[in-house]
C-alpha cells in the first residue's frame, strides 16, 4: 500500500520535474538544485521517500513499494531526477508505467550493488545512523560538501532509522536493476559520478547501457563524488550537466 509522501515545491513553470533523493537523505537536500530549476522555468517537486524526511514509515521497503509511493504523487512528469536510491526508484516506476515521465536523469544511480560488497555497504550506511553522525563527523567524511548540505544531511539522518536502511538493502537483495534499466523506453541520461571520487556507476556499465539502448545516454561527471549536488567546489559543473541532460531529453521528443 502506498504511503502519502511529504513534498517540497518550487516554481510554477510549464514543465514539471520530480526530484528523488538517495538513502538516508531527504527532499531538503535539493535546496540548491530545485530553486535553480524553478528559475529556469520548471515546476519542481521534491519528495521524501517512505521512512525518510517527513514521510511516514512503510510496512516494506522494496523497489516496488518505493515506486508505488512516487507514482501516487502524479504522472506525466516532463522529467524525473533521481539520485542513488532515488535513481533505482525512478527506474522501477518508469518500467512499470512508461507514461509516468517523459524522461529520466539518473544521478549516480544505485542500479547494481555487488553481493560481495553488501556487508560493507550496510556497515557504512548504518555507521552514520549510530548516534547519528554529528555535523563535524559528516564534514570530516565529506570535506567537499557545502556546509548547508552537511547540516541538512545531519537532519535527514535524524529523520530516518537504521531499520529503514537495513530493510531497504535486505528486501532488494540481490540489488540489480540492469535489466529494467537497459529496457527503458524513454529518453534517459545516466549521469555517473567519477569512480575515482566514489562514484558507484562503473564506466563499463554506463557505456554498456548506452550502447545497448539508443534512448539511454551515459555521461561521466569527471571529478564529482557520489553526491555531486552537495559539493561546494564542483557544483557549477554539476548543475550545468543536469541542465544539459534535461535539454537532451527534451530534444528526443
Amino acid at each position: 500500500m502506498a504511503v502519502a509522501l511529504g513534498t517540497m515545491r518550487w516554481g510554477d513553470g510549464p514543465r514539471k520535474i520530480l526530484l528523488l533523493h538517495g538513502i538516508s537523505s531527504n527532499a531538503a537536500g535539493w535546496w540548491r538544485v530545485a530553486p535553480a530549476l524553478a528559475e529556469a522555468g520548471w515546476q519542481v517537486t521534491a519528495a521524501d521517500l517512505r521512512g525518510h524526511g517527513t514521510s511516514p514509515i512503510g510496512s516494506e521497503y522494496s523497489f516496488d513499494a518505493y515506486a508505488a509511493d512516487v507514482m501516487a504523487l502524479s504522472s506525466g512528469w516532463d522529467a524525473v531526477l533521481g539520485h542513488s536510491l532515488g535513481g533505482a526508484v525512478a527506474v522501477t516506476a518508469a518500467a512499470r508505467d512508461p507514461g509516468w515521465t517523459a524522461g529520466l536523469v539518473l544521478q549516480d544511480p544505485a542500479l547494481l550493488l555487488p553481493e560481495a560488497d553488501y556487508d560493507e555497504i550496510v556497515a557504512v550506511l548504518l555507521a552514520d545512523l549510530d548516534g547519528p553522525a554529528t555535523e563535524a563527523e559528516i564534514a570530516a567524511e565529506s570535506p567537499r560538501w557545502h556546509p548547508t548540505d552537511v547540516r541538512i544531511k545531519r537532519e535527514a539522518l535524524c529523520q530516518t532509522s537504521a531499520a529503514v536502511v537495513r530493510c531497504t538493502l535486505e528486501q532488494n537483495a540481490p540489488w540489480n536493476l540492469l535489466e529494467p534499466s537497459v529496457a527503458l523506453d524513454i529518453p534517459t541520461v545516466v549521469l555517473g559520478s567519477d569512480p575515482d571520487e566514489g562514484g558507484i556507476v562503473p564506466v563499463t556499465i554506463g557505456e554498456w547501457l548506452a550502447g545497448s539502448n539508443p534512448k539511454v545516454d551515459y555521461r561521466m561527471l569527471a571529478g564529482a563524488g557520489h553526491s555531486a549536488h552537495r559539493e561546494a567546489d564542483g557544483y557549477g559543473a554539476y548543475l550545468a550537466a543536469i541542465r544539459t541532460a534535461l535539454e537532451w531529453i527534451a530534444g528526443q521528443d
